[in-house]
């Protein structure tokens, strides 16, 4: 496995790498320190999809508890092999 991450924003996300600027956007923008009204689909759990239809690309959101930690588990050549998301509970397993 990879290097761990502090998920203490109580989310995460995958997205097409190539169109990362563009679909994260609307999750950078703020109106007076508070984050401003994004366009998403809404997924269940309170998850949600930006799309980018132009470089047919998605970014999609999806829960990690405060404290848990994001592990990337990645081949020799260094592609994404695998994901973990810890429940931030002390002595939970992944």
């Amino acid at each position: 496995m990879g290097q761990g991450r502090a998920a203490g924003s109580r989310a995460g996300c995958f997205a097409d790498a190539g169109a990362w600027t563009t679909l994260s956007a609307p999750f950078r923008t703020f109106i007076d320190g508070v984050p401003a009204p994004r366009d998403s689909e809404q997924l269940a759990d309170g998850c949600e999809r930006v799309r980018d239809e132009s470089q047919q690309a998605d970014l999609v959101t999806f829960g990690a508890e405060s404290g848990g930690v994001v592990w990337l588990g990645r081949t020799k050549t260094g592609d994404v092999a695998a994901i973990v998301v810890t429940s931030g509970m002390p002595d939970a397993k992944a």
